[in-house]
Order: structure tokens, then sequence, then C-alpha cells
């Protein structure tokens, strides 16, 4: 679980990520340094999804290319 402040300075750190995209980012966390880790390697480009397999956003040209919808 990472504590609420770490969150609100990393909000701050990576305001122009996509409000919903940064929640599922902390969802999908492990830790503060594993936030760090997926904003950082967050694709420029969008739209993006969530590969559970890399632990990772990635850059798609199609969402329903997604090999599964996972609600964490």
């Amino acid at each position: 679980m990472i504590d609420q402040e770490t969150i609100l300075n990393m909000r701050k750190q990576y305001k122009d990520v996509i409000p919903l995209v940064f929640h599922r980012s902390v969802e999908y966390a492990k830790d503060a340094g594993d936030l760090f880790d997926i904003l950082e390697a967050l694709p420029k480009e969008l739209p993006v999804i969530w590969d559970s397999e890399k632990h990772r956003w990635v850059t798609t040209d199609d969402l329903t290319q997604s090999r599964q919808f996972e609600m964490p």
C-alpha cells in the first residue's frame, strides 16, 4: 500500500498524466518504487492498455487487442 502523501507528490510530479491512467497505475503498483517505474515507462502516444505480463501501459492501435480486461 502506498501512503497518501507519496501519491499526492507523485500526482504533482506527473500532472500531465490522464487522471484515470494515474489512478489505475496506483492500483496496479506494488509499492512507491513500482508506481514510479510504471509512470516513467508510460508511453506518450494514446490509446494505451495495461499489459499485465509486462506490468506496464503499452500503446495499441485497437483497444480490442487487449488479451484480457481486468478489474484491479
